[in-house]
């Protein structure tokens, strides 16, 4: 019986080793990996994608102030324009300035209520 409950905990302990570490490679390792940067304040970000087959995408890709439009397939990327800046203006509206003085508190309740609108 202390035979079997001991291989019980053993699984159970490995069990709990294993989903540990497939949370923590997916929180850190694949966000990395798979543009889990975009919108952390990077330069590079993928702002808007459609799935149009099985391997092929349409991205409007943010580099600096810049977009593009591009289209993804297994063969690589191809870049199909650049938009204009009235574009660009459209799919990126300018983030009001924060106000001055304002300490983190104000600043998480403001990001928080611009996300429930």
């Amino acid at each position: 019986m202390g035979e079997e409950f001991g291989s019980l905990l053993w699984a159970l302990v490995v069990t709990a080793l294993i989903l540990a570490l497939a949370y923590w490679f997916t929180r850190h390792v694949v966000g990395r990996m798979s543009g889990g940067s975009a919108g952390r304040g990077h330069r590079i970000s993928v702002v808007e994608q459609v799935t149009v087959g099985k391997e092929e995408k349409l991205l409007l890709a943010r580099l600096g102030e810049r977009l593009y439009f591009l289209a993804v397939t297994p063969g690589g990327i191809t870049v199909l324009r650049e938009l204009s800046e009235e574009e660009t203006a459209q799919w990126m509206p300018p983030e009001p300035p924060a106000p001055v003085g304002e300490n983190f508190a104000q600043a998480l309740r403001r990001v928080l209520e611009q996300r429930k609108k």
